[in-house]
């Protein structure tokens, strides 16, 4: 069974919206869009390659602190990812170009001429980050997969009747989830103030020296935390899929309240927008190092322990 192509590029683009998407997909659920949700879900994991547009945005009290824009094309088949990313911010505005093969990352800062070679040594070979596919165990049993099916249509129960079907026209659907605060689960509130309360929290040992691989002042990249009264106030997912309920393109949008340290009230909203195309017909964009300047950087260096 392949890898997900979907899910791995949104966490390229923006890691903890995977999270957020995963969950919503699993917990909120209207009998005809939830078996239209699923159907869009297995079909994804028929993409061999394909080209994301990615772009993102937090606002912080109506004020956005920071924009996110990525043009991503990814072929699972040959294990190689290439693209381009965006980062503005009011006092960043920052371009960069990557490409990612097997066990290897090149990341190049577009107003430098140095290409940082992100490689995995052979410990950290050893964790998640660098494994191949044929190192992790997957489960081709069809009648697993039909139980495991099964299990979550009973877990997800009441919550199939907030997925709505459109037909939009061009022989596409829109599948929409949208859950107030009232309908959310509270268990996701839960898990949100715990995260976030948490004392035992990471700490990359070399956090600057990836800012600085950036390009990047940390004073500059400054993103309010909320520490308590944690509210999930709206969820919001468009997905709009063609005839053969293959996915085209995803909005996300998630609005969270909460009191920063100083106790100050805050209200983020994070938006997310996916559009895919190219299905099966991208061609990934390699980069050659030769005659460039390369800096060579092991993964461990930056290695996270908790504390």
């Amino acid at each position: 069974m392949k890898k997900n192509l979907l899910r791995t590029c949104i966490g390229l683009a923006v890691g903890g919206s995977l999270l957020i998407t995963s969950t919503i997909m699993t917990m909120a659920t209207g009998p005809s869009g939830y078996e239209t949700l699923k159907a869009v879900i297995k079909n994804s994991n028929n993409m061999e390659n394909a080209t994301f547009n990615i772009s993102g945005s937090l606002k912080d009290n109506n004020e956005e602190l920071i924009k996110i824009d990525s043009l991503i094309k990814m072929s699972e088949q040959d294990h190689l990812a290439s693209g381009k990313i965006s980062i503005t911010t009011d006092m960043i505005d920052k371009n960069y170009t990557f490409y990612k093969a097997e066990d290897k990352m090149i990341l190049k800062d577009d107003d430098s001429n140095v290409y940082n070679q992100f490689t995995c040594n052979k410990e950290f070979k050893e964790k998640k980050f660098c494994k191949k596919d044929s190192q992790v165990k997957k489960c081709d049993n069809p009648q697993m997969s039909a139980i495991g099916e099964t299990i979550i249509d009973t877990l997800v129960g009441d919550f199939k009747r907030h997925v709505t079907l459109t037909n939009i026209g061009n022989n596409e659907k829109q599948i929409g989830i949208n859950l107030d605060k009232n309908e959310i689960p509270s268990l996701l509130n839960l898990i949100l103030s715990a995260k976030c309360q948490s004392k035992y929290q990471n700490e990359c040992e070399n956090k600057d020296k990836m800012f600085q691989i950036l390009g990047i002042d940390p004073e500059n990249y400054q993103v309010p935390k909320l520490t308590s009264n944690i509210t999930v106030e709206k969820i919001g997912v468009q997905i709009i899929v063609d005839q053969n309920d293959t996915i085209k393109e995803m909005d996300l949008e998630l609005n969270v309240t909460g009191n920063d340290a100083q106790n100050q009230f805050r209200n983020q909203n994070f938006k997310l927008t996916i559009v895919i195309s190219d299905v099966n017909s991208t061609i990934v964009d390699i980069i050659d190092l030769n005659g460039r300047e390369v800096n060579e950087i092991l993964l461990d260096e930056f290695s996270c322990n908790s504390y």
